[in-house]
Parts: structure tokens; C-alpha cells; sequence
């Protein structure tokens, strides 16, 4: 059995600006860095064998930052990035409304295959989510893995690892630097902790988490 300890990166400027990131190169700020010591402390009493990230800054400032000064490979990755967004990159939701009326209602709708110009529709980020967990799974079977990527992306990366139709897309919300736990086998994943930040709240006793 194997243990996957999913996270979503700690919070950037664009995130408290409500601003829309996708492919954007953002770090993280002043806030996020925190949350992500916060999260080494409550992975400290864990062995952790390898660690994957997104290649944008905001995954892999979290990792290394919640890995303090362990020797754990960090393997960053285009496949664990965050849905491109296209042309409403760098935007409000407040923004997109008033700049794209007609667009607007296409964005917010539940639609598998809608993609702003220029970006990634949820069918896209979904296969892509399934290849690489697929792959990470099974070369880490009997191993921990640490994952830290992207809100959207980790959606998909929920329906693929339960096994969930699309739609399951809509279903699921990760907060910054929020913790989520599967145990892992060759043909299922089991889910044990999903978007836990009480971390975040200040020092508590987490047990067996550390």
C-alpha cells in the first residue's frame, strides 16, 4: 500500500485579489509561504519518499518550503499544472462578467467541454489529471508521495483517483496548502483525509499526521 499526501499551494497575491491564475507564473506571498512552513510542520513526523509538483513557482515554493530540509526528489511536471484559462488569465471574475458578457455565462455553466480562448476545457485538464496520478500511483505503490499542484487540477485529480464520472469536476473545493490523503493500491485509491487546514489554525496535536 502506498499513501499520497495531496496539496494545493499556498496562497498568492492574485488569489487574495480574486485574480485568475492558470498557467501564470505567480509565487506565493508573504501569507503563503507561512501556510507552507505551517504544512512542514504538520508533515514533520512523516516519511515522505518523493515529491511531485506543477512547474510553476507557486507548487514547487510550497514543496520545497513544507519539506524543509529533507533529501526528497522533487519532480516537477507540465501535467500537474492548473488549467490555462486563456484569455481571462490575470482577471477578475467581476472582470470577466463586464469585459466578456457573452462569454461570461459559458464560463460559470457546468460544461465539460467549454475553454476560455486560448485555454483548456475541464475534458482536457481531466485527462491530463488521470494520465499523470495513473502514472504517479503506480510507480509509488508501496511508497508516500507528496503532490502539491493547482485548485482545478486537483478537482480532476479527485474524479480520476475515485474513480468519479466528469461531473464529479463541480463536486470538490481545495483551500490553500489544504491537506488530502489517499491510501493507494494497484487497481483502487482510498480517500482517508480530504481539504483539512487546520494546520493553518495555529499549533495542535495531529496525531499520526504529525
Amino acid at each position: 500500500m502506498g499513501t499520497l499526501l495531496i496539496v494545493r499551494h499556498g496562497e498568492t497575491e492574485w488569489n487574495a485579489e480574486g485574480r485568475i491564475q492558470g498557467h501564470t507564473d505567480i509565487g506565493l506571498s508573504e501569507k503563503g509561504a507561512e501556510q507552507a512552513r505551517s504544512l512542514g510542520l504538520r508533515l514533520a513526523g512523516m516519511n515522505i519518499d518523493v515529491a511531485y509538483t506543477s512547474d510553476l513557482k507557486r507548487t514547487s515554493e510550497t514543496a520545497k518550503l513544507a519539506l524543509g530540509g529533507r533529501s526528497v526528489v522533487l519532480n516537477e511536471t507540465q501535467m500537474l499544472r492548473e488549467y490555462h484559462k486563456g484569455e481571462f488569465e490575470g482577471m477578475t471574475i467581476a472582470e470577466i462578467k463586464s469585459q466578456f458578457p457573452d462569454e461570461y455565462p459559458k464560463y460559470v455553466e457546468k460544461n465539460l467541454e467549454y475553454a476560455p480562448k486560448g485555454g483548456e476545457s475541464t475534458r482536457d485538464v481531466s485527462a491530463r489529471m488521470a494520465k499523470i496520478m495513473d502514472e504517479i500511483k503506480a510507480n509509488h505503490l508501496n511508497e508516500t508521495v507528496l503532490v502539491v499542484s493547482h485548485g482545478g487540477a486537483l478537482r480532476a485529480a479527485m474524479v480520476a483517483l475515485l474513480g468519479l464520472p466528469l461531473e464529479g469536476n463541480w463536486s470538490f473545493l481545495f483551500g490553500n496548502c489544504s491537506l488530502t490523503m489517499f491510501d493507494t493500491h494497484a487497481d483502487n485509491a482510498v480517500l482517508r483525509l480530504f481539504n483539512d487546514t487546520s494546520h493553518l489554525q495555529g499549533p495542535v496535536h495531529h496525531g499520526m499526521l504529525g
